[in-house]
């Protein structure tokens, strides 16, 4: 993967997207002291270059009735590698699936997983995820309590 040079302010207007992707192009020339115009074009550009893959908001799981998140450790038969394709193509269509990780280890994927309770969790689980491949084992965590959640990234100004 290619590295993409950033100076000083593109580090700050990363940060500054990264607390409010919703800040007009006027607040974020403000914050980075910049003129409304460079601003913009240097905003344009990370959106381009890829850096700043969208704008979302962020929601709150809970209060939307989903009281469970799990992490899942999935195997597959055969592992990962002989149709990884047809595992993401699966898995892409199932919401309750926030991420998907291919790791190293026992396990040849970690789902993070969110559902209304414990009983939806296990129907999705029984019902939906093991039927999705072959899949030989699958090892279930559920969160007691979220302490941290973030997908900010440690941008530091050099």
């Amino acid at each position: 993967m290619q590295s993409i040079e950033l100076d000083v302010i593109d580090r700050k207007i990363l940060a500054e997207l990264q607390r409010n992707g919703r800040a007009t192009n006027v607040e974020l020339a403000e914050r980075v002291h910049l003129s409304p115009a460079q601003c913009y074009r240097r905003q344009k550009r990370l959106e381009e270059t890829g850096l700043v893959r969208k704008y979302v908001a962020e929601l709150d799981a809970g209060k939307l009735g989903f009281t469970v998140t799990a992490f899942v450790s999935v195997t597959i038969a055969n592992g990962p590698y002989k149709q990884p394709q047809r595992f993401q193509h699966a898995i892409a269509g199932i919401p309750e699936i926030q991420e998907c990780h291919t790791v190293t280890g026992e396990a040849d994927y970690l789902l993070k997983v969110v559902a209304p309770d414990l009983k939806a969790f296990s129907g999705f689980l029984m019902e939906r995820l093991t039927k999705l491949f072959d899949i030989t084992n699958t090892t279930s965590m559920v969160s007691l309590e979220e302490l941290k959640q973030t997908s900010a990234l440690p941008i530091a100004e050099k």
